[in-house]
């Protein structure tokens, strides 16, 4: 009897050990999750504060554009209407990138996010060219 009874004591307590690891173990990925969902949302607020940075700089770049186009000559401002043409479907994309973030899952995130910086970089490489544009531009004005 007492080792019937010694049996069923030990096997509780292997069972409350049992449940003891499955409930460590559970919130271990409670808590990695929570991190990974935290690291996702923080991920993507600051492509998004970037993407509107990014907009506000083509807003300027067209505003720019505008101001210039007043004192440019026939032939420049059609230049100029190029560039801001360029500028707008720039901002479009942008926009688009910002919707893509926008609807981004934890699973689908990874490929938003590559998606996004291809499309920031694309833009930043035209504005170099656009900067030299520009400048060609109003030097033929002069």
């Amino acid at each position: 009897m007492k080792t019937k009874s010694i049996a069923i004591l030990a096997f509780v307590a292997l069972g409350f050990t049992a449940m003891s690891c499955g409930e460590n173990r559970a919130e271990k990925q409670d808590q990695e999750l929570m991190e990974a969902n935290n690291d996702f949302e923080k991920e993507r607020d600051e492509l998004r504060a970037e993407l509107r940075e990014m907009d506000a700089e083509i807003d300027r770049k067209i505003a720019e554009l505008n101001a210039k186009k007043e004192k440019a000559d026939a032939e420049t401002k059609i230049e100029i209407d190029k560039m801001e043409a360029e500028l707008h479907r720039d901002k479009t994309q942008v926009g688009e990138a910002i919707d893509d973030l926008e609807r981004a899952t934890q699973n689908t995130w990874n490929d938003v996010k590559r998606a996004t910086n291809n499309t920031a970089d694309d833009i930043e490489k035209g504005w170099k060219e656009f900067k030299s544009d520009v400048n060609d531009a109003f030097d033929k004005d002069n």
